[in-house]
């Protein structure tokens, strides 16, 4: 279940994507990055950063991410950790770049 959650005085994220998205002709693309609440170190950060007072900052879900493409043809390898959207196969992988808590993916409106 996607979650509800919003930040006092600012529209839900999902119909504003959509309706940017309603406005571009076929063919064009959504590219999203964003970090996610994907382990317990990312969440205990997010939760110290909101308890802060900086400016508000919402670490989605995988599942969140994927709704801004609802409606879109996913571009392969689809909603992945950034580091495997496209990754460099000829060299030695990076293992600082192992478990990254963002997930990225780019969607072709039909």
């Amino acid at each position: 279940m996607r979650s509800r959650r919003r930040l006092e005085g600012w529209p839900e994220p999902h119909p504003c994507v959509w309706s940017f998205l309603a406005g571009l002709q076929a063919c064009s693309h959504l590219v999203i990055s964003d970090s996610t609440a994907t382990s317990e170190g990312m969440i205990a950060a997010s939760e110290a950063y909101k308890a802060s007072g900086a400016v508000p900052y919402h670490v989605r879900s995988i599942g969140e991410i994927a709704g801004f493409f609802d409606g879109l043809d996913l571009v392969d390898p689809g909603i992945v950790q950034v580091p495997e959207w496209r990754p460099d196969t000829h060299g030695p992988a990076d293992p600082a770049t192992a478990a990254v808590d963002a997930y990225c993916g780019v969607g072709r409106k039909p």
